[in-house]
């Protein structure tokens, strides 16, 4: 009974290891050479068009949170940052804009940066606390990117950029 006790209650192994998809959007981004873009939460990845809320950029993707920890889908530079808003200068993507909007409560936020920090995919970003849909999270890219994304359930860290060799490939 000893050894279950000690498998289950080692308090230190979970402060050494990050969230699973952390890890997984690390791991990606610096192992692949192709473009990464990860899910920013846990939660449903949807079109923008599905949503009635007026966002000036609709090219990009919006989540729906189940998770409370929002991470950063892409790497690169800050631009800008706010508590609702945050535009990462990306090598791949240029401009890519994550923004929080929250109907109800303030207490969910992404961190404030300074101009010139750097940020890799995986990274955590801020905090969103979900109760019955009422935050969303968007990610918005330039007019001249077009996403490519696997729609539905992900993981917070999940690469939802799907990529040519992976849209035909799975045709034939």
């Amino acid at each position: 009974m000893r050894w279950w006790q000690k498998l289950f209650n080692q308090k230190n192994k979970h402060q050494k290891i990050k969230t699973t998809g952390q890890l997984n959007a690390t791991h990606v981004a610096r192992k692949s050479e192709l473009p990464v873009v990860v899910a920013p939460v846990t939660g449903q990845l949807q079109k923008i068009d599905n949503d009635g809320e007026q966002i000036h950029n609709k090219n990009g993707f919006m989540m729906l949170p189940d998770g409370n920890n929002i991470m950063s889908p892409v790497a690169g530079i800050v631009g800008a940052s706010d508590e609702q808003f945050l535009t990462i200068q990306s090598a791949h993507y240029h401009d890519v804009v994550v923004q929080l909007k929250n109907e109800e409560t303030n207490s969910s936020r992404l961190a404030t940066y300074s101009k010139g920090q750097q940020l890799h995919a995986g990274d955590l970003i801020g905090v969103a606390h979900a109760t019955s849909h009422n935050v969303r999270v968007y990610v918005l890219f330039e007019e001249s990117i077009v996403p490519q994304l696997k729609y539905g359930s992900v993981y917070a860290g999940q690469n939802v950029w799907q990529y040519q060799e992976d849209a035909t490939h799975g045709e034939k």
